[in-house]
């Protein structure tokens, strides 16, 4: 089979798991009485995530070399590169696309999970300089201020602005079988849609890179996370164009939020988990690009302008690597 159709293959299922997923989700938030906050920020960005979650976890368990960790250094810090970066932009284009200048967000989902993002990121990359024996202690940290954060973003959304039931219909919906049960069915089943898909995408990349003689670092930081965050962007870019702006935000920000935390304490688990040169560079950036769009969204000034000059922040991490690498 050629390369170029694994590749295709891989983005028309994740298209279309994608579309099942949104729509499985937005039945599951109505069903089980949650706030868009807490639907956007933990059912989809935790769904999501798993596909470029899997990548790093499976390079650095199963590798035995330094360019197994190299490789999983790269998947960690290029997820939250592209989230801070190209999705936010890509959520501006949508905005622009349906000639919306500013988004409508549920008041502080948006700033609460950036906040998160922030702080729990410049963590992690702070325990990059620290001696390794502080190192299992600031992963814990990690995974327990994640789990307070999707606690307060729980509670805090039960009683607000709940989800409206959804416009569409449950895709796999039947009328012989309970809703609840088939949505999670349907999301169960575009889930693994999009692990798979994802699988394919990467795979195809992966022979691509070896034949043009492409680093594994930029394969690792650039290529695999576009491929694995595609479900992200997707559902963003969906839920945009429905006008349920919360949704598309909180997918995005609450993936950063679980790649900020979880995801770089099993590197510091699993690996030296020391951040030199280009590993900061791309930290950086990320961190960069979040703060800008948090101070934007502080100002009151949060358009699709401050979305689109995010992917300035991933041009000049680009730049960087086509100049210097």
């Amino acid at each position: 089979m050629s390369l170029l159709l694994i590749l295709v293959s891989g983005m028309v299922l994740i298209i279309l798991s994608a579309d099942y997923f949104t729509n499985g989700v937005e039945w599951l938030g109505f069903i089980l009485g949650l706030g868009e906050g807490a639907v956007g920020s933990l059912l989809a960005a935790l769904g999501t995530a798993l596909p470029e979650t899997l990548v790093p976890v499976m390079a650095m368990a199963f590798g035995a070399s330094q360019v197994s960790d190299a490789i999983g250094l790269g998947a960690i810090l290029g997820a939250p590169l592209m989230l801070a970066t190209l999705a936010f932009m890509i959520i501006g284009i949508g905005l622009w696309s349906h000639r919306r200048v500013t988004p409508r967000l549920q008041k502080g989902s948006l700033e609460r999970d950036l906040t998160f993002f922030i702080g729990s990121f410049g963590l992690a990359i702070v325990t990059g300089f620290l001696p390794s024996s502080w190192h299992t202690l600031m992963a814990c940290v990690l995974i327990l201020g994640y789990v307070a954060h999707a606690w307060t973003v729980v509670h805090l959304n039960r009683d607000t602005e709940r989800v409206s039931p959804p416009a569409d219909r449950l895709h796999l919906g039947l009328g012989s079988i309970p809703v609840w049960l088939m949505a999670w069915v349907q999301v169960a089943m575009a889930l693994s849609g999009m692990i798979l898909g994802a699988r394919f995408f990467v795979m195809a990349l992966d022979h691509a890179s070896a034949s043009l003689s492409i680093s594994g670092f930029f394969l690792s930081v650039i290529i695999t996370p576009i491929a694995t965050e595609l479900p992200e962007v997707l559902n963003s870019v969906l839920w945009i164009r429905r006008g349920k702006d919360t949704l598309a935000f909180g997918n995005v920000t609450g993936a950063m939020a679980f790649q900020a935390s979880v995801v770089p304490a099993l590197g510091i688990f699993l690996t030296p988990w020391r951040l030199t040169g280009w590993e900061l560079a791309a930290a950086a950036l990320a961190w960069g690009s979040a703060s800008w769009i948090l101070w934007r969204s502080h100002q009151k000034r949060l358009s699709r302008g401050p979305l689109l000059m995010a992917g300035l922040f991933y041009l000049t991490f680009i730049g960087l690597m086509l100049a210097w690498g």
